[in-house]
């Protein structure tokens, strides 16, 4: 690999690293709705007008986690779970170059 090209992938790599220490607010999970009836006759929702609920789901080693999400925290977790895919998808853009420097003689950091 001609040493510009190092220094391009170097260069690249260092902004992707800069750019996954600025996501320091992910989540790693999925915003789920649901709409359930509460089970009172005069309710709303006895009529169709079903309740919402919106959780945060994780999976674990141990299986499944389920976390409520309020209104007023629906925006912060939706944040999180877009920082989480967005730094998952520079892992992977870092984890191309080091192939490349590695496969053209580069040693890895």
């Amino acid at each position: 690999m001609k040493t510009r090209d190092r220094e391009r992938l170097e260069e690249k790599k260092n902004g992707l690293m800069a750019e996954l220490a600025d996501l320091g607010g992910m989540i790693r999970g999925s915003l789920v709705e649901t709409r359930k009836k509460c089970g009172r006759r005069e309710c709303e929702c006895a009529r169709g007008k079903l309740h919402r609920h919106r959780y945060l789901s994780t999976g674990s080693k141990g299986g499944n986690k389920i976390v409520y999400v309020s209104d007023a925290e629906k925006n912060a977790f939706a944040a999180g779970v877009r920082e989480y895919e967005k730094a998952w998808k520079v892992i992977c853009q870092i984890g191309e170059i080091n192939i490349r420097l590695i496969k053209e003689g580069q040693s890895h950091e």
